[in-house]
């Protein structure tokens, strides 16, 4: 039985805006980016949910290890780790999954600009997973790091991670003007991103 359904039920609850943006990817790439999205939640919980930066980095170690083991191995009994390699590989590698805990491991501690270049690392894999240019998707994820909206246009593979970083960019708006943060997978958010995915940008 498919793990998928219970991968994107919780990605839904962990960060509802990621699920709808994999809505609107291209449908035989669509499972795979729920899988590469919920990983990255995944690593981001266990930065949130660490008091104690040891026991962090042995829990994103092993995420590491368990990644990378991927590409020689079936995959254990843990339905994330089972839907990435069913429905990620071959087109990225357990080795390229295993490099999103470097950004995660530099957010432990404490080093900001690593940190950033972890949200470029998952464009550029995510742009791969959804047969687009990577270059676009480095492109993308660096106005992703940087909250703030690309002025050129997205290409069609890419604009469901281009609604993504346009709510960065309406979030760091809101931020700058000391407006309260808006509660996300509101409708006018959810408007926001159908406007991105239609004209892309």
């Amino acid at each position: 039985m498919s793990a998928l359904p219970q991968i994107a039920d919780e990605l839904k609850q962990h960060d509802r805006e990621r699920w709808l943006a994999c809505l609107y990817a291209a449908e035989p790439a669509r499972p795979g980016l729920v899988a590469l999205l919920a990983l990255d939640c995944e690593l981001a919980q266990v930065v949130a949910s660490t008091t104690e930066p040891l026991l962090g980095e042995i829990k994103l170690a092993w995420w590491r290890d368990r990644l990378i083991e991927l590409d020689t191995q079936p995959a254990p009994a843990q339905p994330l780790l089972q839907a990435l390699q069913t429905r990620v590989l071959p087109r990225l590698s357990g080795a390229d999954l295993a490099t999103l805990e470097d950004g995660w491991l530099a957010r432990l501690n404490g080093d900001a600009a690593a940190s950033a270049n972890g949200s470029v690392r998952l464009f550029i894999l995510a742009a791969r997973l959804l047969g687009a240019d990577p270059a676009e998707g480095d492109y993308l994820g660096r106005a992703m790091a940087l909250a703030q909206s690309p002025p050129d246009r997205t290409s069609v593979l890419l604009r469901p991670l281009r609604a993504l970083v346009e709510l960065a960019a309406r979030d760091a708006a809101n931020r700058a003007a000391g407006r309260p943060p808006e509660p996300r997978g509101t409708l006018a958010r959810q408007a926001l991103m159908f406007k991105v995915v239609a004209l892309g940008r």
